[in-house]
């Protein structure tokens, strides 16, 4: 039984996730031990082995916790039944919280999308799975946006594949040399336009329309 005021052992557990997601995340996998983890969550490290097998299990769901975190912005445009505009409003909505989010876990982010796909075949497989959630939920964007009339026939899943693999390398970009770019509203409103004017159909308005200048 744990003293009054002592740490539960929900909480000594996010201590310990805590202190593992700000070291890899300076430090790196590879650079990063137990000792570290638990010198700077303030345990022992006979607490770390209570919850955690070894550095690679906190380090998976370190990343784990982040994909999760990405994916809560990929279903916003298809809440309720949106008018165009209301569509619009929502993807542009959703991607800019998306990249404040990214830009405020920066470090994280180049570690989830540089190093951890290296590491061993759990995360690849788990990159995997990410991936193929966030492009399905896209699809879903998309095939709404269909129904909408305002993007042309296309086959959804091959445009959100290609749709996130634009959208990961500018932010990344962005992570590494923010001098270069922008402002944020920019950026989006750039991605976006590129995205949309690749699928508009006939009864979509025109970019310009949607978001004038």
């Amino acid at each position: 039984m744990s003293k009054p005021g002592a740490p539960s052992r929900d909480e000594r557990r996010q201590q310990l996730l805590d202190a593992a997601r700000v070291l890899f995340s300076e430090r790196g996998y590879h650079e990063t031990t137990v000792d570290d983890i638990t010198r700077a969550a303030d345990v022992a490290k006979g607490t770390f082995y209570l919850y955690f097998s070894e550095k690679r299990e906190i380090y998976h769901e370190v990343i784990r916790g982040f994909l999760s975190l990405i994916k809560e912005f990929g279903d916003l445009a298809t809440e309720h039944n949106p008018s165009p505009a209301e569509y619009f409003e929502r993807i542009r909505e959703g991607a800019r919280r998306l990249i404040q989010v990214l830009q405020g876990n920066a470090r994280l982010a180049r570690l989830a999308y540089r190093e951890a796909l290296g590491v061993d075949e759990t995360l690849t497989a788990m990159f995997r799975d990410f991936y193929r959630e966030i492009a399905e939920l896209e699809a879903r964007n998309i095939e709404l946006a269909m129904q909408l009339g305002v993007v042309r026939p296309c086959v959804p899943l091959v445009v959100a594949y290609a749709h996130i693999g634009t959208v990961e390398r500018v932010v990344l970009e962005v992570l590494e040399r923010p001098e270069d770019f922008p402002p944020l509203e920019e950026i989006v409103d750039e991605l976006l336009r590129i995205g949309y004017e690749g699928v508009r159909g006939p009864n979509g308005p025109a970019w310009t329309a949607l978001f004038p200048a």
